[in-house]
């Protein structure tokens, strides 16, 4: 029986359960690695396989190189080791735990390993196997010996080495969140993005996404390839995984810097000395003229479209250490705020790695655990205070780093209020926002028939086709261009005014050789009056009325719009098509001079 103090089968476990969120995670830890050795270049690979010629394609490796600095036979032993590392001496860097690499493996598989070279010299390998090491028959890092990286990962990944990187294969792979490559890469592929988008968009350097197939032992064919892209939950950057904006906004950034603060939090270093480190916090929010334009070409709201859709994948504080994002919490953010326009600001709080202790960055870099929306009042009552003024008396007393967080806390709630508010002028829900007046007097015509329409279906007095809840645009223009006789341009210009403002009435001035002095067609939500300008009604009445008397007259034209609108007959509505022709020809007869042939009858 073995008298050990630890069982080794139990640590190994527990090092496994070790809080990996996913695969994404995990990978990103190997992918820190290669920022911290100044890589410019990393490949992450899938090496799927046909267990039996009726299964699918599954990963059974997941393979990285990068062409960073490489590692000697001492860096690479001490890399393996949980707890190894020499980044704890770099304050700067993202790496430090020494952690990283074995941790991250484990947590996906049961054996990693790893080779690395230097300046065009022969590569050398190590590995760890989590069956040995539970077994004891591993108790070691072996020591680095060289060895030529095996022709199949060789001939598929290069076409010519770096001079110098890194090459680490998962196999036996038993904790994978996904198994497909394409799956693995669709799930990273945000979170990834958005983890190093100051990296990718700076172009300091390119992650790939290689999905390979086994075709014989010894061969890997290229199945799949993809990029990843800066994925900005700022929307300041440009050219990123958005989709692209429409029109004149395409090659802009979605959102406007808002504010930017800079809080001096103090710390204790680890010799012991006082020292201070700024901690930055900035904020954005969509732009309003580009909103305007998406939902001119939307009948929905913004969230809705494409770009609506990216937004709501990015939803909270984004909290950057070293550059690279670490969390996205949206704990900050009212439950409202989070399930309606929330999606459209961002918030950034950006510190150095020597800042870790103060706010609780765990060692696989996923969280920052002190950084939270504290309730003060709570946590004053469950210390023991009486009031808020005394606790925070005592935490400074006390030199607590608490107060340092609660501060920045404090600044993180101020800006999110000012944002809150400052969303209230953002139309995002596809209508007018508050205070948008109709552009013309007929628009303005147009709205009251809208809202009396609307009054009256819910009222009772249904119009006879029950409209779409929003206006299509192609249906729109299709109308106006037919039944209108617009252009195709002046239709779509017309279409993006009203699903803007909502209305579902057009009112028009066109020429008509028409005996009727207005015309109305309906048809999918839409209704049109044209009044004609070559009926004597509209030279001698209509064109002479001020703004307001020609906003009451169109309203009325309107009404007798909807009455057709609600006539469920088609005798009845026949009628009306009738009595709308015969009153215009009389009105007609009576408004226009005698001729002189009419004269020469009496």
């Amino acid at each position: 029986m073995s008298n050990r103090f630890l069982s080794a089968e139990t640590v190994i476990e527990s090092l496994r359960d070790n809080g990996y969120n996913n695969t994404a995670y995990a990978l990103a830890e190997l992918i820190d690695n290669s920022l911290q050795a100044t890589a410019t270049r990393v490949e992450v690979g899938f090496i799927e396989e046909q267990l039996t010629a009726r299964k699918n394609y599954t990963v059974s490796e997941i393979s990285l190189w990068d062409n960073g600095i490489g590692m000697d036979v001492d860096t690479l032993r001490i890399a393996m080791q949980f707890g190894g590392g020499n980044n704890r001496k770099d304050t700067s860097g993202m790496g430090k735990f020494g952690m990283g690499l074995p941790n991250s493996s484990i947590s996906q598989c049961k054996r990693v390993e790893v080779w690395s070279w230097q300046a065009g010299g022969e590569p050398h390998y190590t590995y760890l196997d989590v069956d040995e090491m539970k077994s004891g028959q591993l108790e070691e890092v072996p020591i680095p010996k060289a060895m030529p990286i095996p022709s199949k990962y060789e001939k598929a990944f290069f076409t010519k080495r770096p001079e110098s990187g890194t090459l680490i294969i998962w196999s036996k792979l038993d904790r994978l969140s996904w198994k497909t490559g394409k799956s693995i890469y669709r799930h990273c592929e945000h979170l990834v993005g958005r983890m190093y988008r100051n990296f990718i968009s700076d172009d300091n350097i390119k992650i790939e996404s290689i999905t390979y197939r086994k075709s014989g032992e010894d061969k890997l064919d290229v199945y799949d390839k993809d990029t990843f892209k800066a994925n900005d939950p700022m929307y300041l950057k440009k050219k990123t995984s958005l989709p692209e904006l429409p029109g004149n906004y395409k090659g802009e950034a979605f959102f406007e810097k808002m504010d930017e603060e800079v809080v001096s939090v103090e710390y204790i270093d680890a010799m012991g000395e006082p020292k201070r480190d700024d901690v930055t916090i900035t904020t954005s929010m969509v732009k309003k003229s580009i909103s305007n334009r998406i939902l001119k070409d939307t009948a929905g709201k913004l969230g809705g479209t494409s770009w609506g859709k990216h937004c709501s994948k990015n939803v909270g504080i984004s909290i950057v250490r070293a550059n690279r994002e670490l969390v996205l919490r949206d704990s900050f953010l009212t439950s409202a705020l989070r399930e309606s326009k929330g999606r459209f600001i961002g918030i950034e709080v950006s510190f150095p790695p020597t800042l870790d202790a103060v706010f609780g960055v765990t060692n696989n870099k996923q969280d920052a655990v002190r950084l939270i929306p504290y309730e003060m009042k709570s946590i004053f009552t469950q210390a023991g205070f009486d009031s808020e003024q005394e606790y925070l008396r005592d935490l400074e007393e006390n030199s607590d780093s608490l107060l340092q967080v609660l501060k920045v806390v404090t600044v993180i709630k101020k800006h999110v209020a000012a944002l809150t508010k400052s969303l209230e002028t953002i139309n995002v829900e596809g209508k007018a926002v508050k205070g948008d007046e109709p552009k013309t007097v007929s628009e303005g015509a147009a709205s009251k028939a809208t809202q009396g329409s609307v009054h009256r279906d819910t009222h009772g007095h249904k119009a006879k086709d029950t409209p779409p809840k929003e206006l299509n645009k192609k249906d729109v223009v299709d109308h106006l261009t037919t039944a209108g006789g617009m252009s195709k341009e002046e239709a779509e210009e017309k279409a993006e005014r009203l699903i803007l403002t909502g209305n579902r009435f057009l009112i028009e001035d066109v020429a008509r050789d028409s005996e009727a002095f207005f015309d109305v067609s309906t048809s999918k939500g839409l209704t049109l009056v044209l009044f004609n300008t070559n009926h004597v009604f509209y030279k001698k009445l209509i064109s002479k009325l001020d703004p307001d008397e020609l906003e009451i007259m169109q309203t009325t034209i309107a009404g007798f719009a909807r009455v057709m609108n609600e006539t469920t007959d088609d005798r009845r509505l026949a009628y009306l098509n009738s009595i709308r022709r015969e009153w215009g020809l009389v009105i007609s007869e009576f408004l226009e001079e005698p001729s002189d042939e009419s004269m020469d009858d009496f």
